[in-house]
């Protein structure tokens, strides 16, 4: 372990040396010196981090061979030495001022900022951990560790926008197994510190940027996300240069590049770039020349997306997403692909099994995690900004809108992490919050009783939108036949629990099963540590590796009945102790097991519950709906539809749904007999959208059950 730690340090020095010789070439002016260093540690770790790995990823795409440690070593030296030749010659080996300067007040957020990627080094959750991931599999093809490696630069086989394989892949090659851990606690830490610099200016004291260092990566909405996610990543990125575009001393050449390097994450992040150039136009110092030098790092860094989107797809103006969907007629621009939302569909929907259309599900989620209350200052926060700071305010608006509304209109997000999108935006919301809540607090005559007015207005109108209905979108069923249709009592469901908004921030959403810190959670970090090798071992999701049934112990009968909805209902899952046969008997070895089309008054479609193999290390079920059918065609197209959700929810391995036994019963009543221990069951809702709803019990040999769920999957 000790060595797998000097490892570690290792990687960490050779990406943070290169980053540091950066920022020893930017002079930045003495009026922007309020924070010391932390500017400058902020471009280091932009460069050290991000833009390093980055070249050495763009090494191994043009070259195709296998990113390697030392790919990465050669960029971290390459950088280095140009960068000290740059210092030493042309800066004539000038250490910046703030560099000299006292570090005394730069130290305290520093740390703070390392305790919050600590908690998120904690945090990640390796216990829903997708091996079948689209970016865990791009990262194994960059490392060429595949039997089937790709042309990635020509290739769209597994829809991953380069700018987030570029980095983790060194993260991985580097920190091997912990890379993605490695990952998520970096940008916890550049998050919170991102966030801290950024208040402390836009809002004008180091309070509101204490407020910031901890509301921006440790708000219920953001620390939801368990794992590594693109989302999340291009939140991180872009604290790493959001704070210096509200300097005086703009490093724009250094803004461009990594902006260039968001956008590689997050594609629809282009439409922030006004916002930039409106920040360009306001620039103090020689306009063109800092126009010059972030168009051209820009346009460096993403040129290597346009030129995988011509290769792949046959056009720079064409993205990875295209052609998941069929083309569909839409008003004003006719054939698209994609499902789009008023004014371009004809009416306003919603995507099935969604309560609201997207422009409306994003504020009521918002609104939940956040609060009444800090809702309130955020809404607050966008018109006060504009008495302190109107430049900042406009900057912010035009950061959000354009791409909030092209977000917007989109209706076929249905994938948990792809309403995430969100949390690209969420820099102006903190900002907003924070603002609101300082106007309050100075002037709580005048701001304190327009939050009441506002918060009181919210309140009111989310119990107004529980009652609205919008149709769903019949076109979803189109562009992916099949699909199981919505059920009404579902959506009801969702529209009272979205709409249900509580006062203050509700952390309960951070985690799954209160398990955010569970101390598996320890034991997990604590084996990363010491076999930091990629693990390739599939984990039924939700469980912690090492949970698993009793084996020694007595077998226990659980049985499901499948006559009442799931969801909303009780008492469908019981353990029993009679002598009854049992239909399905998983306490001897065997293989997977089927239990084919079950037909309920609930549901119009026929049930099929997939078990998990005899003696599993942990008991699954999964509820397909979906008509099973004998023949090799009806099974190939069952295990395409099917097996990489199966491989997710039940830790199926690549090949087990054809190894299956199917079986009938009469009725709807499933008696398996099964070691005691954790067990998990699963409901397929949108197989299409990667829409499933999980329950978590512990069988035990006594004959008691707890059983905690449902919960929604996130996974990426």
């Amino acid at each position: 372990m000790f060595s797998n730690i000097l490892i570690g340090l290792g990687a960490t020095l050779m990406l943070a040396v290169p980053g540091f010789a950066v920022a020893l070439t930017w002079q930045s002016t003495d009026n922007d010196a309020e924070d010391g260093p932390l500017w400058h540690v902020l471009l280091a770790l932009g460069w050290g981090f991000g833009l390093v790995p980055f070249i050495a990823f763009c090494y191994a795409l043009f070259t195709k061979d296998a990113l390697t440690p030392w790919t990465t070593a050669a960029s971290s030296l390459l950088v280095t030495s140009l960068a000290v030749s740059w210092w030493w010659f042309g800066q004539k080996k000038q250490i910046p001022g703030v560099l000299k300067g006292s570090w005394n007040k730069a130290c305290l957020p520093l740390v703070a900022s390392l305790v919050v990627g600590l908690i998120y080094l904690l945090k990640y959750d390796r216990s829903v951990f997708f091996l079948e991931s689209c970016i865990h599999r791009v990262v194994m093809q960059t490392l060429q560790l595949t039997d089937n490696p790709i042309d990635i630069l020509a290739s769209n086989q597994d829809d991953q926008r380069l700018g987030n394989t570029s980095v983790i892949s060194s993260f991985v090659v580097l920190y091997r197994g912990m890379g993605f851990r490695a990952l998520y606690a970096f940008v916890g830490f550049v998050t919170a510190l991102g966030g801290y610099l950024l208040a402390r200016r836009a809002l004008g004291s180091r309070a509101w940027g204490w407020f910031a260092l901890i509301a921006l990566p440790l708000n219920p909405f953001v620390a939801s996300i368990p794992l590594l996610d693109e989302n999340l990543l291009t939140l991180g990125y872009s604290s790493l240069f959001l704070p210096l575009l509200l300097r005086r001393n703009v490093p724009f050449g250094h803004v461009g590049a990594l902006f260039g390097l968001s956008v590689m994450m997050r594609h629809t992040g282009i439409l922030c770039a006004p916002a930039l150039l409106y920040a360009l136009w306001h620039y103090q110092g020689d306009r063109k020349r800092a126009f010059l030098w972030a168009f051209v790092a820009f346009n460096l860094v993403t040129l290597v997306a346009h030129i995988h989107h011509y290769a792949a797809l046959g056009s720079i103006f064409r993205f990875e997403s295209f052609g998941q969907i069929p083309e569909f007629n839409h008003r004003f621009i006719g054939p698209y692909s994609g499902l789009l939302q008023w004014p371009f569909a004809e009416h306003i929907l919603r995507t099935p099994w969604n309560p609201y259309p997207v422009f409306l599900l994003w504020p009521l989620h918002l609104a939940d995690s956040l609060g009444l209350v800090l809702f309130g200052c955020l809404l607050l926060g966008t018109v006060a900004l504009f008495q302190s700071k109107r430049k900042e305010a406009v900057f912010w608006l035009i950061w959000f809108l354009p791409l909030f509304g092209a977000l917007s209109i989109q209706e076929n997000w249905d994938v948990p992490n792809k309403l995430g999108v969100i949390y690209v935006l969420f820099h102006p919301l903190i900002i907003w919050t924070g603002a609101g809540l300082k106007a309050a607090a100075n002037q709580p005559k005048k701001w304190g009783v327009a939050l009441a007015a506002i918060v009181l207005l919210v309140s009111v109108g989310t119990r107004v939108i529980r009652h609205i209905q919008t149709p769903q979108d019949e076109r979803y069923y189109q562009a992916w036949p099949g699909e199981r249709e919505e059920e009404s009592a579902y959506v009801k469901a969702e529209q009272q629990r979205v709409t249900d908004v509580a006062p203050w921030p509700d952390y309960s959403r951070m985690g799954q099963f209160e398990r955010v810190f569970h101390p598996q959670k320890w034991a997990g970090l604590w084996r990363d540590i010491a076999d930091p090798s990629l693990d390739q071992a599939p984990t039924p999701y939700g469980w912690f590796h090492g949970e698993r049934v009793d084996l020694n112990a007595a077998p226990v009968v659980l049985e499901l009945d499948l006559d009442r909805r799931l969801f909303d209902s009780d008492g469908w899952l019981k353990l029993v102790a009679d002598d009854r046969p049992v239909d399905v008997d998983l306490s001897v070895d065997g293989p997977p097991q089927v239990i084919t089309n079950i037909e309920v008054a609930w549901t119009p479609r026929p049930i099929s519950v997939v078990l998990t193999r005899g003696r599993a290390s942990v008991t699954g079920m999964s509820l397909i709906f979906e008509k099973w059918g004998p023949g090799k065609e009806r099974l190939d197209y069952l295990h395409e539809r099917y097996h990489r959700g199966l491989m997710m929810v039940l830790g199926f391995g690549q090949d087990d749904l054809f190894e299956a036994q199917t079986k009938s019963v009469k009725g709807s009543v499933i008696r398996v007999k099964m070691q005691p221990g954790p067990f998990g069951l699963i409901e397929s809702v949108n197989n299409a959208g990667q829409n499933y709803l999980f329950w978590r019990a512990q069988l035990d040999s006594g004959a008691r059950l707890s059983i905690v769920g449902p919960s929604r999957v996130f996974h990426n």
